[in-house]
């Protein structure tokens, strides 16, 4: 369904190029008439450019993916901490050089406020900062709902379910993406993490032993109706 939806938007946009981005131009003059009139906007904008930027991306995923191998306190057993940092790994690297190999394909051109408080240099299609949010943050918090327990996994992982699509809309916010870009990277970040998640627990369930069936069976003596 999601690589469906990027593939159709994707298609949207190399063949209706003029139509979208005329759609695009109308929907970005108002969150950049917005932005010129809220400072406050534009410096939480440029607050979540750097969460969902590379450096603070490859960051995040190393330092969490060495204290699931490495720390007990993050960890309710090794094997699922092992899976839980391949799949943030696979999810976030991967998705990168997806993201890449498709700007790279389409080529577009970025908004006309592109420089004004932010720039880029890369095409535009599909936000890389977008995809991150996804590929990274909220992978991020599929992670902490999956080792912590109690009330603790519920307030480290709503706020990284949220801030993922929101560095998506600091996008606009800043004029460097087209909010079809935005929606692009949504789209292609969750069809890969859930890809990923996906692959992950398969590659779970064929290694994992079977479940011992000792008590499976009716009583010892009795006999099934």
């Amino acid at each position: 369904m999601g690589w469906a939806a990027f593939a159709a938007l994707t298609w949207i946009v190399i063949t209706q190029a003029a139509s979208l981005t005329s759609l695009d131009l109308r929907i970005d003059t108002a969150i950049h008439e917005f932005a010129l009139a809220n400072a406050w906007a534009v410096n939480i904008a440029l607050a979540l450019e750097i969460v969902g930027g590379v450096p603070v991306s490859i960051a995040v995923v190393t330092i969490v993916g060495v204290l699931l191998l490495t720390t007990g306190a993050l960890r309710p057993s090794r094997v699922r901490s092992i899976y839980a940092a391949a799949f943030l790994v696979l999810s976030a690297a991967g998705g990168a050089l997806v993201n890449s190999a498709v700007k790279e394909g389409v080529d577009r051109a970025r908004p006309p406020w592109n420089g004004l408080w932010s720039w880029e240099a890369s095409a535009s299609y599909p936000s890389g900062h977008s995809q991150a949010g996804i590929t990274v943050w909220v992978a991020f918090g599929l992670v902490a709902l999956a080792v912590l327990h109690g009330r603790m996994r519920w307030l480290v992982a709503i706020p990284l379910l949220a801030v993922g699509p929101l560095i998506g809309i600091s996008r606009t916010v800043l004029g460097v993406h087209w909010p079809s870009d935005v929606l692009g990277g949504w789209l292609l970040g969750g069809a890969w993490t859930t890809g990923c998640a996906a692959l992950v627990l398969v590659v779970a369930a064929r290694l994992s032993p079977p479940h011992a069936q000792a008590d499976a069976g009716p009583a010892a003596g009795t006999r099934p109706s």
